[in-house]
């Protein structure tokens, strides 16, 4: 991007800072419930520059897809798989202490982030799932590719769409 900055580039490009710094917000919300919950605090903390990083980059791409594709709305879809690749990428939780399986530790956020976001957009509650099983596996597949398969943005962005599209074949 040459001198320009990212976000002189965004700003340039008609992104609103409010959305960014929303964006920015609610994703470090997600991060402390997240580690609350996995009673890590001690072992932890968030990189506050590394989450700016994959948020910036996330805004990013997203102007350079519109600008591309001449669109104004950005399907939810792809925005929860270009979120999930930024955090993938620039993994904003960082090990203070170690703890079992805390080399995964941003893998397992953004599983739990991506599948918190899919079933809240299709409606799904733990007491809704229809097929504990086969959702269980769905979980354990995700988690396992997050952790050692080689993810791209398209890629995360179709697995939402597939997911998407079987809950739709089976309500």
């Amino acid at each position: 991007m040459s001198t320009k900055t990212a976000l002189e580039y965004l700003l340039e490009n008609g992104c609103n800072e409010g959305d960014i710094t929303l964006r920015f917000r609610d994703l470090l919300r997600y991060l402390q419930k997240f580690i609350t919950f996995q009673k890590i605090a001690q072992s932890v903390k968030i990189d506050m520059n590394l989450l700016k990083k994959a948020v910036i980059d996330y805004f990013v791409d997203i102007v350079r897809i519109k600008k591309f594709h001449n669109i104004q709305q950005t399907r939810t879809e792809k925005i929860y798989g270009y979120t999930t690749y930024w955090l993938l990428k620039r993994k904003p939780i960082q090990v203070t202490n170690e703890f079992g399986d805390c080399h995964f530790i941003n893998e397992k956020f953004v599983a739990a982030y991506l599948l918190s976001g899919m079933f809240s957009e299709k409606g799904i509650t733990c007491k809704k799932s229809i097929n504990k099983a086969a959702l269980d596996e769905y979980i354990i597949l995700l988690t396992y590719n997050l952790k050692y398969r080689q993810v791209t943005q398209q890629s995360l962005e179709l697995m939402i769409k597939a997911f998407y599209s079987g809950c739709d074949f089976s309500c």
